[in-house]
This record gives C-alpha cells, sequence and structure tokens, in this order.
C-alpha cells in the first residue's frame, strides 16, 4: 500500500483559490477599466507612456498596523484606498499625476469572498487617485503572519509629469511670503500612527479582547464605535485639486500630511528662507484626536508630529491665481519669511475641538 504523498495544499496554499481570486480580481477590473483586464495576471502589468513625458516618478507604502485592526474586525471596505492613497497622493505631491498601480497582497490563509473586498476598495482609490491597477501579486503564506487571518497590502504607482493647464500659461510660480495655505480634511488618523494607537487603547491584546475593544461605541465619537472611526477610509483629494487649477487656481506645491505630521511634512516643499505660519484653530479637530490625546496623555508636540490632526493635505495658493473656493478646503496659515531662529512650521493657537 502506497502512503498519499503531501501537497501544497497540505501545506497550507491552496492553488485553486488563489486562481479564483484572481478571476474575481480580473472580473472588477474589467468592471472598472475594461482594456486593462488583460492585463491581471500576466507575468508584467503593462501601460501606455504619455506623449512628451521624458521621465517617471514612483512610490511605493503601505497601511501599516491598521490592517491588523481591519483584518481583525473583517472590515476591509477602505484598507485598499488607504494604499492608494499612501503611494498615489505622495506621487501627485512631487509633481506627477498617477497612472498606474500594482498591489501586493498577502495573507494567511487566502479567502477570496472576504479578501476581494479589499481589491475592490484598491479599485475605488485608483478611480479617486485617476491610476489605473494593472496588476499586482497575491501571497497565501502559511506560517508566517501570527493568526491565518492576518493580511499585508502594499501598493507601488508610476506617474508621470502633471502638465500645466494650457489656459494658464502663467500658473507656475515659487513659494513665497504672502501666499495662503489650505487645508484639505482627513477622516481620522488615515494610516498613520497606529502603533501608537493601538498602545492608547489597548488593542495589543488577544484577538477576542481587542474586537470588543474596537466594537465598543464613545459618545465623545458621536456614539460610533471605535473600529468605524479609526477604520475610515484615507480620503483623495486629487481631483477636486485638479478642478481647482482647470478654474484657475495656482499651486506652487503641496504636503500630504502622512507620518511626521503637519511638522515635517509641510517642510519639504518650502525654500530655506522661508517657513509656514499654521493657526490650529483655523479648522475643527475630528475628535477621534482629542480621544487619543486625553486617553493617552499623548504630549502635544507628539500628536504634531504623529498625526494629521485633521488636515489630509496641504496646499499652498499663488497670489496671482484665483483664490481656492473649493467647500472641502480651508484656509489654515500663511507664507512668511523665516529667520535664523525659527522652526520651518511655527503654530499659533489651539486646536478646535468644540463639537459640531
Amino acid at each position: 500500500m502506497t502512503a498519499k504523498g503531501l501537497t501544497y495544499e497540505d501545506a497550507g496554499v491552496n492553488i485553486s483559490e488563489a486562481d479564483r481570486f484572481i478571476a474575481m480580481i480580473r472580473e472588477r477590473v474589467g468592471q472598472a477599466w475594461p482594456d486593462s483586464a488583460k492585463e491581471i495576471n500576466g507575468f508584467a502589468g503593462r501601460g501606455i507612456i504619455p506623449p512628451d513625458k521624458r521621465y517617471l516618478s514612483s512610490s511605493t507604502d503601505g497601511v501599516g498596523t491598521k490592517l491588523m485592526l481591519a483584518a481583525l474586525m473583517e472590515m476591509y471596505g477602505g484598507i485598499g484606498q488607504d494604499a492608494v492613497a499612501m503611494s498615489a497622493v505622495d506621487t501627485y505631491v512631487n509633481g506627477e499625476k498617477p497612472a498606474y498601480l500594482l498591489g501586493y497582497f498577502a495573507t494567511g490563509k487566502l479567502n477570496p469572498e472576504k479578501h476581494i473586498k479589499i481589491i475592490e476598495s484598491v479599485i475605488q482609490g485608483c478611480q479617486l487617485a485617476g491610476c489605473k491597477l494593472i496588476g499586482g501579486e497575491t501571497a497565501e503564506m502559511p506560517n508566517f503572519f501570527l493568526y491565518d487571518w492576518m493580511v499585508d497590502l502594499v501598493t507601488f504607482v508610476i506617474g508621470f509629469p502633471n502638465p500645466p493647464d494650457p489656459r494658464f500659461p502663467e500658473a507656475w510660480c515659487p513659494v513665497e511670503t504672502g501666499q495662503k495655505v489650505y487645508g484639505w480634511p482627513s477622516n481620522g488618523p488615515a494610516s498613520n500612527g497606529f502603533s501608537l494607537i493601538r498602545k492608547v487603547f489597548g488593542l495589543n491584546d488577544s484577538p477576542s479582547k481587542v474586537r470588543r475593544k474596537l466594537s465598543r461605541n464613545y459618545v465623545d465619537l458621536g456614539n460610533r464605535s471605535l473600529a468605524e472611526v479609526l477604520l475610515a477610509p484615507t480620503p483623495i483629494w486629487i481631483k477636486e485639486i485638479e478642478k481647482a487649477r482647470s478654474s484657475g487656481v495656482h499651486f506652487p506645491g503641496h504636503a500630504h500630511i502622512t507620518g511626521g505630521g503637519l511638522v515635517e511634512n509641510p517642510p519639504r516643499i518650502l525654500p530655506k528662507h522661508l517657513k509656514m505660519v499654521i493657526d490650529k484653530n483655523s479648522w475643527q479637530r475630528p475628535p477621534i484626536f482629542r480621544l487619543i490625546q486625553e486617553k493617552g496623555k499623548v504630549p502635544k508636540s507628539d500628536m504634531d508630529r504623529t498625526f494629521n490632526n485633521g488636515v489630509m493635505l496641504i496646499s499652498i495658493a499663488c497670489d496671482g491665481g484665483r483664490p481656492l473656493e473649493d467647500e472641502n478646503a480651508f484656509e489654515v496659515g500663511t507664507i512668511e519669511k523665516r529667520r535664523t531662529k525659527d522652526l520651518p512650521v511655527v503654530f499659533t493657537g489651539e486646536y478646535n475641538d468644540s463639537a459640531e
């Protein structure tokens, strides 16, 4: 009698399920971009280089430990958009318009019906960012993660130079004193600071205890659960900014407020002789940030360097163009001359935590 040999499935990897998952991805990509479905499951994704483009920009990022909470609660509807936002918006503020995206998804145990929601969220994020999902990798890795339900997600974006609107050939201008600084709102922490958040709320416990804590409703959060607030998807404001550009608003620079917060991200777009003065009281901070700060007794300086505190994106507007009048954007400060002793970002006031 011959003993049955071991198979890949015996080791925890189901190739048939992976094939079915890829077919599900191809179907959804085809619904979003009919001409791109054929790129899924090739050896590599392919996209057309726009005419007259001499270089490209590329960015990669993930979702961080927010993924642990999303997978634990099986709330997958926003984390794909989170991953797209981190890499696509970084590409955009670098001066290039996102064109193509590749994704890497890994899990301990592949469940196509559940995990396809992540890919659907990636597609949704791509549509908001103006890029196409053209391929990627799915990896089922038993025994790699602490728990089989854990996942990882990384996106890779390719973008090409974003040309000025031909109706406004004079649109470019440098960052100068007197220019207004605008903020575009966040829905909460986005994908940053979750290691601190997990520490503050005791979310490093057993899965069952963490689920209970995430399911708790907070009066301070409008009687919403902690999971609902923390797992809100990252907003992507590219289309709104492009609409403003097409109306004649001139932007010398944008800063994506991710890790490092409002302290470390704006200096990336500032000349050394200028500073950004931000009035913290000029917008209403989402209540989750005050809750984090008070519950964890987090110092103000750490809040500023860890979280976006309600501002997902900073835009500087030139004086020579039309004023930014998008209903989503709000004025947060100005550009001023920087003295030797000044920091590149100077804060005034205190965060507005008043109830709506």
